[in-house]
């Protein structure tokens, strides 16, 4: 177990910079984006008399904020992938 986990950090550590600041742009907006989302419905539950539209935005925000997540996780090792592959100094 200790060795697939150290494999998985080595892996994430070889990284380079584009693809990195790609991922790490990419959580920092998915995670902006479901904190909105849980702000508004909390105020919505909280404040205001339950709207169901909002309700709805709400939703649909944490929604978007987990497939940018993803997106850019996903984005950013492939664009790593072919950064690797055509690097011709590696």
């Amino acid at each position: 177990m200790k060795g697939q986990l150290k494999k998985i950090v080595l892996s994430i550590n070889g990284v380079h910079k584009l693809p990195r600041r790609i991922i790490i742009h990419g959580i920092q907006f998915a995670i902006a984006l479901v904190l909105i989302a849980m702000g508004l419905y909390f105020v919505n539950i909280n404040q205001l008399n339950f709207d169901y539209d909002i309700r709805f935005i709400s939703f649909s925000l944490a929604e978007t904020g987990l497939v940018i997540f993803a997106e850019a996780v996903i984005g950013g090792l492939v664009v790593d992938y072919f950064v690797k592959k055509l690097d011709p100094s590696k």
